[in-house]
């Protein structure tokens, strides 16, 4: 099973549009950014089987182009409240681990985005910029410290 954890592409800033920091969209470079990411996802043949995403504008538009990219219908890409600020890893494992599916992608906020993958592969500080995207693997069961880092893209980089 592979977990692929997404902090959202470069959005707006705060105040730039009215209703505050959940409406925050993408900036047109952010958006231009992930879809290259989302392309190499396809091309390496990484796409998500399923993509969760925070409610929040900013990941929303995240997870719609991925989903747009890997040619998923809307039943495979589903906002979780629970994926907004302050993510909860237990709820995501708990969730992860009653689906069938392959591969799953969850579109996220730092600092969760960091802080999960981190306890996800045992340790060590992993960057999410706007749009990086890690891959973590796992060959059994999945809990903390389990998981082996694939491979993390950084969105600047494209």
């Amino acid at each position: 099973m592979e977990l692929i954890i997404i902090r959202h592409g470069k959005a707006e800033h705060a105040g730039v549009v009215p209703g505050g920091d959940s409406a925050r969209p993408l900036t047109e470079h952010g958006s231009y950014q992930f879809r290259k990411v989302a392309q190499w996802m396809v091309e390496h043949q990484s796409c998500p089987d399923l993509i969760l995403h925070s409610p929040l504008v900013r990941t929303t538009q995240t997870a719609r182009i991925l989903q747009e990219v890997a040619e998923l219908d809307d039943d495979f890409c589903h906002p979780q409240n629970w994926l907004g600020f302050g993510l909860n890893l237990e709820k995501l494992l708990s969730f992860v681990s009653k689906t069938a599916y392959e591969r799953v992608a969850v579109v996220a906020h730092m600092p969760d985005v960091a802080r999960c993958t981190s306890e996800l592969i045992g340790g060590g500080y992993i960057t999410f910029k706007p749009g990086n995207a890690a891959c973590i693997q796992f060959d059994s069961v999945i809990t903390p410290g389990q998981g082996s880092l694939k491979w993390h893209l950084s969105a600047p980089l494209f």
